[in-house]
């Protein structure tokens, strides 16, 4: 049942990005579903953030891979397709020769253009790493979409490794945080199963995500 609900997420996913791209449009493929109208903008951030965060993982893997230089831009990494969910724009990507450290460098950010819009990666260092956090009110909301779309790039993760990812990073989402106690998530991934949850040590704390099945659903 488990490996048919997995098929079934990853049919869904193909058909989605699929369809996109047949518009020359290709959003995120991580779009975790908006609970209501009011928390819209919240997930819109969450959402942008994490896309950022993986395009960044992703280039630091370029930079390894390639004698010590970052991609000169999105399609060089493979992650072009990727889009700010709120203006359905590509990212803004430069990478650099820094004179003053003599370093390679990378700037990536938000395209809405909008003040503020999403923020920024400054060459790895987010511009919200100082702790802005949602509303308290929506942080229920926030730290479920941030569980759904761990799942949604886990599937992915699974589809071209033939397993499940170890920890946020392997999936480039490293520093996705509960907004209520700024922990990681819990993550526990094999080749058959993936599970992640709020790591809030309350209880109940946000919920959790067991292979594709969220428990506030249930």
């Amino acid at each position: 049942m488990r490996y048919f609900m997995l098929i079934i997420t990853m049919i869904i996913l193909v058909l989605s990005t699929a369809c996109t791209s047949a518009q020359e449009d290709i959003t995120s493929p991580a779009t975790p579903e908006l609970l209501n109208s009011e928390n819209y903008l919240d997930t819109h951030v969450a959402e942008c953030r994490a896309n950022m965060r993986a395009i960044a993982g992703q280039a630091v893997i370029f930079f390894a891979n390639n004698a010590n230089r970052y991609p000169e831009d999105l399609e060089e990494m493979g992650m072009a397709g990727y889009m700010c969910p709120a203006c359905s724009s590509t990212y803004i990507y430069a990478a650099y020769f820094n004179e003053e450290t003599q370093e390679p460098e990378y700037f990536l950010s938000c395209p809405q253009p909008s003040d503020p819009n999403h923020g920024f990666i400054d060459n790895g260092i987010p511009s919200w790493s100082g702790g802005q956090n949602p509303d308290p009110a929506q942080w229920e909301n926030f730290c479920r979409n941030s569980m759904m779309l761990i799942w949604s790039q886990a599937v992915m993760f699974f589809a071209n490794n033939g397993r499940f990812p170890d920890n946020q990073e392997e999936l480039g989402l490293a520093g996705l945080t509960c907004p209520a106690c700024g922990q990681e998530y819990i993550l526990i991934g094999s080749k058959t199963e993936f599970y992640v949850a709020c790591p809030m040590p309350t209880d109940p704390n946000h919920g959790n995500i067991d292979f594709g099945v969220p428990s506030w659903q249930e």
